[in-house]
């Protein structure tokens, strides 16, 4: 008998996208959406490279500040990555205003 590592979904847990984010959340112990947007940070980062270093910094953080109020909200994420993301976006707009382009 092979090993489970985690139960299985039922028909409930995947009626729709709400339900099956939020099992998705509890079988990662509520990393999943944090790691989606330490990832969504990263792409959005280097895609605004062609730009100066605070601005994509700046946009990267803000982009994902916006996502993470709303996975706050949805229960999908802990508050303290929230408000995380929401510091690195006010070190980004210091940062931004600090930089002289």
């Amino acid at each position: 008998m092979p090993t489970q590592y985690y139960t299985p979904p039922t028909g409930n847990e995947t009626a729709g996208f709400y339900e099956l984010f939020g099992f998705i959340n509890r079988t990662t112990s509520s990393i999943f959406f944090f790691t989606m947007l330490i990832a969504i940070w990263v792409i959005s980062f280097l895609s605004m490279k062609q730009y100066s270093n605070s601005r994509a910094f700046f946009f990267a953080s803000f982009f994902c500040a916006i996502l993470s109020i709303v996975a706050a909200v949805l229960d999908y994420l802990a508050p303290r990555y929230m408000y995380l993301f929401i510091i690195l976006t006010a070190i980004g707009l210091i940062w931004l205003k600090l930089d002289k382009d």
